[in-house]
C-alpha cells in the first residue's frame, strides 16, 4: 500500500446497544488517527443509541438508523459507504485498544501485498474471566479453513481484496466473517497474524457469542461450501453429510484459485470435526460427541488418541451433567 497514511473505514453495526456504543465511539475518537472514517448503520434502535450518535455527530462520517434484517445487512450497507483503503467493522458493544489504528496502518504500509490482518482481543464481561484470545503463533494457510481462528474485532481488510468477495452473506448471522475470510483466502489474499492486542471483545447476556452451537452450524455450512469448491473436497463433503454435521443441500461454489494438497484438505476436515466435537462437548451433547469420536476412532485412530477423545468421552459418560457444568463454569 503506497499511502503513508491510509484511510481506515470502521463500520459500526448497531441495534439497541445504547449502554455500550458510547464507549465504542470514544475508543475510536481517542485513536487520534486523522484519516479515519466512522460509519454507523443502526437497525432502528429504540433506546438511547440515536441520541448518543448525535452527541458525537461531528466525528462520524455517515450514519443511518432504519430497520434491517440483521448485522450482515448492516455491514453490507456500511461497505457501500466505505471509502477507506482499509476496512473493517466493530460491533457496538466492543472497542479498540489505544493505538490500534496506527499499528494496523503500519502493518499495511509495510506490506502492500497484505489483504487480511488479525490480532488478539481482550475477552471480558460480567461473569466472564477476563483473558486474551487470539492466535499465539502463525498457522498454515489451510488451518484458517476449518473454523474462525481469530476474534473478528481485531481483524482488518484491504479494500481492493475485500471488494472481490462482497457482499457479506445476509443469510448468515454468526459466520459471515468466517465466510468472508474463506472466500478471500481461496482467491489468493495474503493473511498475517500480529501478536498485538487490538480490541476488547465484550461478552454479555445478549451477546451472539454465547450461542456456540449456532456459530458451529454456520461454520459447518461454510466448510461444506469450501469442500464443494476445491478439487478433492467431494469425499470430505460427503462424510460431513453422512455424519449429520451439514445437510445434503450444499450447492454453493466459492471462487477458488488455490491448489490445496490432499494432506491440507485432511487437516481442514479433521480440525473441523475436532471443533464440532468440542462445541458439542461444551453443551453435554453425548450423542453428537459419540458419533464424531466413533468415526474418528475407526478412520483416524492416531488423531483420535492424540486428541484425548477417550478422556473426554469418559467424562461425558461418568460425570453427571450438573457437575460437568459446574466444573466448566468454575474453571473456564
Amino acid at each position: 500500500m503506497s499511502l503513508m497514511k491510509p484511510k481506515i473505514s470502521v463500520i459500526i453495526p448497531s441495534f439497541n446497544q445504547g449502554q455500550f456504543i458510547e464507549e465504542t465511539l470514544i475508543s475510536l475518537i481517542n485513536q487520534n488517527y486523522d484519516s479515519l472514517e466512522i460509519i454507523i448503520i443502526d437497525g432502528g434502535s429504540k433506546d438511547q443509541t440515536p441520541d448518543i450518535i448525535k452527541k458525537y455527530n461531528k466525528h462520524i462520517t455517515y450514519w443511518i438508523s432504519e430497520k434491517d434484517t440483521g448485522q450482515s445487512e448492516a455491514i453490507n450497507k456500511g461497505f457501500h459507504k466505505a471509502t477507506g483503503n482499509i476496512i473493517t467493522w466493530l460491533n457496538s458493544d466492543d472497542y479498540y485498544e489505544p493505538g490500534t489504528l496506527q499499528k494496523v496502518a503500519n502493518e499495511f504500509i509495510a506490506d502492500n501485498q497484505l489483504s487480511i490482518l488479525h490480532g488478539k482481543s481482550i475477552l471480558f464481561g460480567k461473569e466472564v474471566k477476563q483473558k486474551i484470545i487470539g492466535l499465539d503463533y502463525d498457522i498454515a494457510l489451510c488451518e484458517y479453513f476449518p473454523y474462525m481462528r481469530f476474534p473478528q474485532p481485531s481483524s482488518f481488510f484491504q479494500k481492493e481484496a475485500l471488494v472481490n468477495v462482497l457482499p457479506v452473506n445476509n443469510a448468515l448471522h454468526y459466520a459471515m466473517d468466517f465466510e468472508l475470510i474463506v472466500k478471500m483466502l481461496l482467491t489468493g489474499s495474503k493473511i498475517k497474524r500480529t501478536g498485538e492486542t487490538l480490541s476488547s471483545y465484550r461478552m454479555h447476556a445478549s451477546s451472539k457469542s454465547n450461542n456456540h452451537l449456532s456459530f458451529l452450524k454456520e461454520w459447518s455450512l461454510v466448510v461444506g461450501n469450501f469442500f464443494n469448491s476445491v478439487n478433492g473436497g467431494e469425499n470430505y463433503l460427503k462424510i460431513l453429510i453422512e455424519l449429520g454435521i451439514i445437510e445434503n443441500n450444499v450447492n454453493v461454489l466459492y471462487t477458488n484459485t488455490l491448489n490445496l494438497k490432499k494432506e491440507e484438505l485432511e487437516t481442514v476436515f479433521l480440525q473441523h470435526l475436532n471443533v464440532c466435537y468440542h462445541y458439542n462437548y461444551r453443551e453435554f451433547n453425548k450423542k453428537e460427541c459419540n458419533r464424531i469420536s466413533h468415526y474418528l476412532k475407526l478412520n483416524f485412530n492416531a488423531f483420535y488418541h492424540s486428541n484425548n477423545y477417550v478422556n473426554y468421552n469418559n467424562r461425558l459418560k461418568f460425570i453427571p451433567k450438573f457437575v460437568f457444568n459446574f466444573i466448566r463454569k468454575t474453571f473456564q
